[in-house]
């Protein structure tokens, strides 16, 4: 076993071992270019997700966060 995996903290999960295996199917740039490009987009529709779910819980509106930038702007605390 390679000494980067020996303990269980650098132990790949199951996702990045199958992630892995699939790159040996990638053949060009263009590939892995559009395999980042869709990783990006579905980490940042996640965060959006988790973003817009605490928005809803707490209830901000767009009036809460234009008095956090007028009180940001003044040196106020919100």
């Amino acid at each position: 076993m390679p000494h980067f995996l020996a303990s269980d903290q650098n132990k790949l999960t199951n996702l990045q071992l199958e992630f892995l295996k699939s790159l040996k199917y990638m053949a060009t740039e263009k590939q892995l270019s559009d395999i980042k490009s869709l990783i990006r987009y579905y980490f940042a529709q996640q965060l959006d997700t988790a973003i817009e779910d605490q928005e809803n819980e707490r209830a901000y509106t767009a009036t809460i966060y234009e008095s956090w930038l007028k009180n940001n702007n003044t040196g106020d605390k919100p």
